[in-house]
């Protein structure tokens, strides 16, 4: 099967006969002319590979030079549509979300609003989404950022409005000559919160994303940041006994710390999404160490539980940054290239195989 997308070609009549003695530049322009005639009949994937192909086994010829600035638009194009897909997946069920969370900011006690919502939420989540990325197109890096905005902005907002009591309605009685006082938080107000930071953070990830089109590896360094900030400010403000607000507060803060500090870090250190992930599986595998020493000697205080965690996810971090690296294993996957393009990967392998036994790595020389 190796040599199928080969085979393809020259039965349809795509390729001349090819023989050892023609030179390399001619058979570099053979596929070439192939490729053009692949990609005129609609085959957008084989005639992309036929190019990847001449690009590696044909370097020093014209047509690979052609070959690769064909290759370098094509991955333009395809990079900057890459993350249409995942961002329209998302939204669809952020507008799901908006679809019952707006009718609650609004005080509904009756199944009619949210069932409206959800009728209207998701699908125009999907439509919208979809045809704003058809049109201008959303890389991965940036799918990436305005997915994380969105779901940072709903969580900094509601943490942000328990710290501030926005909302927070007072509520006094007489009692005699005493006057009694007390706080109350409305239901509304925390779906109020949510959407508000949600929304914000969608438009500021996408505005900022627009400008600077960051990376898939940069989104997701600057999203583990934030991760990895709230759980040192999490357990920072346990150890040093903080409560409540006291203690959200420290969180919300550790995890914008740790935001800023990773687009700051990533301009000086960048690393690819598959390293940024392995970095991180470290981490959690550290801190899960932690809590598994916590349960064997039966930590019962929480300051000491802390201690543990905290410095197993330290130093699986530190591992795991220590033991990858951004080579091309960690690499970010290439969009648009699949398997054909590992069948005419080999293509050049000696040997007979299959539906072409006589094909070696003399035909094309």
């Amino acid at each position: 099967m190796r040599c199928s997308a080969a085979f393809v070609a020259i039965s349809t009549g795509w390729l001349q006969p090819i023989h050892a003695q023609i030179s390399r530049s001619d058979s570099a322009a053979v596929l070439l002319n192939a490729a053009r005639r692949i990609e005129a009949e609609g085959n957008q994937a084989l005639a992309r590979d036929l190019l990847a192909f001449i690009a590696r086994h044909f370097n020093d010829t014209p047509a690979a030079a052609e070959a690769r600035t064909w290759l370098g638009e094509v991955r333009t194009v395809e990079a900057r549509h890459s993350g249409r897909v995942g961002l329209t997946v998302w939204n669809t069920l952020y507008g799901a979300w908006l679809g019952t969370a707006i009718p609650a900011a609004f005080g509904a006690d009756e199944p009619a609003p949210y069932g409206a919502g959800l009728l209207i939420g998701a699908p125009l989540g999907f439509i919208a989404t979809k045809a704003f990325a058809d049109k201008y197109g959303v890389s991965s890096g940036q799918a990436l950022a305005i997915a994380f905005g969105s779901w940072w902005g709903t969580y900094q907002g509601i943490g942000w409005r328990e710290v501030l009591d926005i909302g927070t309605e007072e509520t006094c009685y007489s009692y005699g000559a005493e006057r009694y006082c007390y706080e109350t938080d409305p239901d509304e107000a925390p779906f109020a919160a949510a959407i508000v930071g949600g929304l914000g953070g969608m438009l500021a990830a996408g505005a900022l994303a627009h400008a600077g089109s960051p990376t898939a590896g940069a989104a997701t360094t600057i999203q583990f940041g934030a991760i990895w900030g709230t759980w040192y400010g999490l357990a920072l403000g346990v150890l040093a006994e903080q409560e409540d607000d006291a203690l959200l507060t420290w969180t919300l803060l550790g995890g914008d710390v740790g935001l800023a500090s990773a687009a700051v870090a990533h301009r000086h250190w960048p690393i690819t999404a598959g390293r940024a992930w392995l970095i991180s599986a470290s981490g959690w595998a550290g801190a899960v160490a932690g809590l598994g020493l916590d349960l064997l000697v039966e930590v019962e205080d929480a300051q000491e539980a802390m201690v543990a965690p905290l410095v197993g996810s330290t130093v699986g971090l530190i591992i795991g940054a220590s033991i990858t690296d951004n080579g091309a294993r960690y690499a970010d996957p290439p969009s648009g290239f699949g398997r054909a393009g590992a069948l005419l990967n080999d293509l050049h392998q000696p040997g007979p195989v299959g539906m072409c036994k006589g094909w070696n790595n003399q035909t094309f020389r």
